[in-house]
């Protein structure tokens, strides 16, 4: 009966063992349901479309369905990767993820402010003679060029002969005269040449008091609120936070005050305490490819 009773306890030991629930673990792929929040309670972010609506943060274009990710690639912000191991299937958690984990503390070196009532200098002077990488040239221009072409450079009405060509550089001298006017699509305003020399050319830009301009790149319009031989003083008219995203993805955000236009590159949640209310709808084990 004892030599029983020992053999029964070590099979109810070894299926114990093979029957406990899975937990999440590094290297598992996992799909969760999430509801992000701030501290004050802001919906950020979710995957569930019903959450969203009721946020008024629901994007028509997008597909609200759980989340996939490999626990321990990095696919995730570190404070939810860590967060979702020990998890069961079906288990819902909450996760106060602090900024080192989440998106970053606030780096000062990613904020530019621009007065916005802002003075610019109302001539520039530029160098007569360009040189420029052949690459460079080529690619703008084309190949087989000579010294004595004349070129002109795009978008604008402004020609250069080429003056001299090397293995990797061509200069270029610009062929302009006191009192010409230059012009460039996209520019905010046209230039007039009213000085040269052999080394140098003046340009001043043609603005008047009221005048309203478009400098490029950006979302707002501007005010020329008084302009001299010196000096152009420019108001640049408030436009609601918005975003502006350069050719190579980098999104920034703009923001008027009373004084100045703040230009922050940081990632958006960047220094803030992030509220994540997780569901794990299934773990599919460890993930080798």
């Amino acid at each position: 009966m004892r030599k029983f009773l020992i053999l029964f306890l070590a099979v109810i030991v070894l299926f114990s063992g093979c029957t406990g629930e899975k937990t999440v673990k590094s290297g598992d792929k996992v799909s969760v349901d999430y509801i992000g929040s701030l501290q004050n309670g802001t919906v950020f972010d979710t995957s569930i479309e019903s959450v969203a609506k009721q946020n008024n943060i629901y994007m028509p274009d997008r597909q609200y369905k759980p989340l996939q990710f490999t626990v321990g690639k990095g696919e995730v912000i570190k404070g939810f990767d860590e967060g979702v191991v020990g998890m069961n299937a079906g288990e819902t958690k909450t996760l106060t993820i602090p900024p080192e984990k989440g998106y970053g503390n606030m780096d000062p070196r990613a904020i530019q402010t621009i007065p916005v009532v802002e003075n610019i200098t109302a001539t520039e002077t530029y160098p007569k003679v360009l040189e420029v990488p052949r690459y460079q040239f080529e690619g703008t221009f084309g190949q087989n060029h000579t010294t004595g072409d004349v070129v002109t450079w795009p978008r604008t009405n402004v020609n250069l002969t080429v003056v001299n060509i090397s293995s990797n550089n061509i200069s270029l001298s610009y062929n302009l005269k006191v009192g010409d006017n230059i012009s460039s699509v996209g520019a905010p305003w046209n230039d007039t040449v009213i000085k040269m020399d052999d080394k140098n050319f003046t340009i001043k830009h043609d603005v008047r008091t009221n005048n309203t301009i478009q400098l490029q790149g950006v979302p707002w319009n501007s005010t020329v609120i008084a302009a001299n031989s010196e000096n152009i003083t420019l108001r640049h008219n408030a436009v609601p936070d918005t975003e502006i995203r350069s050719m190579f993805g980098e999104v920034v955000r703009v923001h008027f005050n009373q004084t100045s236009i703040v230009l922050d590159r940081n990632p958006e949640l960047a220094g803030k305490t992030l509220i994540f209310n997780v569901t794990l709808r299934s773990i599919n084990g460890s993930n080798n490819k």
